[in-house]
């Protein structure tokens, strides 16, 4: 049998299972395995994962904490469902935090980190055609250029708001004008922070994440 532990460690945080359960649960949210109004039950999730339903449950906490999921009472957790608004405003907030934070790093960013991204927009172009890999070097482009702003409380933040689903799924769905529009503004971005030029650097952000939000709205109708 399944012994329960404590579901934070001593440091204060999600215990091993707890995350392990939060990421696996975050993934298949985000990959669409799990799509809007899925039921997430608590007993089929921690036998997949080989987990008592414990860190489960915490984990589903932590997800409905973020907007994520939602908690119904005597029925157990759901995934969001998001409409196009709900989409358009999550974006609206991702240019204006991302935006200060290409900004912040266009002032800070150093000569290695520079090189970190423009690594990183090759690996991105590179795995245009690959789905997932696209998104994982997308993500990992976007968290360096907020690493660079030197800034862990805008991290935090923006942790938060990217993990809606259709946020996370939306590259997967992206069609070709969408993937060469995004290598094109990656590189603006990228162009600016190198120049050390704040101005254009937040510009360019906003331009691109707000042009990222109709790929994403064309998954909520």
């Amino acid at each position: 049998m399944m012994q329960d532990t404590p579901t934070t460690s001593r440091s204060g945080g999600p215990n091993a299972n707890t995350r392990r359960a939060y990421e696996a649960l975050r993934e298949g949210i985000g990959s669409g395995e799990f799509g809007p109004g899925t039921w997430l039950r608590e007993s089929s999730v921690a036998s997949t994962l080989g987990l008592s339903r414990t860190p489960v449950r915490e984990a589903l906490r932590m997800l409905a904490s973020e907007g994520v999921v939602e908690l119904v009472h005597n029925r157990g957790a759901r995934v969001v469902s998001w409409t196009s608004e709900d989409i358009g405003e999550v974006y609206q907030l991702r240019a204006l935090l991302e935006g200060h934070g290409a900004a912040l790093a266009a002032g800070r960013a150093s000569r290695e980190e520079i090189a970190e991204l423009n690594s990183l927009e090759d690996r991105f172009e590179a795995a245009a055609r690959r789905v997932d890999a696209t998104a994982q070097c997308n993500n990992e482009l976007h968290a360096a250029i907020i690493r660079c702003s030197g800034s862990p409380q805008l991290a935090t933040l923006l942790d938060v708001i990217s993990s809606a689903p259709l946020v996370m799924q939306a590259i997967r769905r992206y069609a070709d004008d969408d993937l060469q529009r995004s290598i094109l503004q990656h590189r603006d971005v990228i162009n600016a922070i190198q120049h050390g030029d704040e101005g254009l650097a937040e510009s360019a952000m906003r331009s691109h994440i707000l042009a990222a939000r109709y790929a994403a709205r064309r998954m909520a109708t």
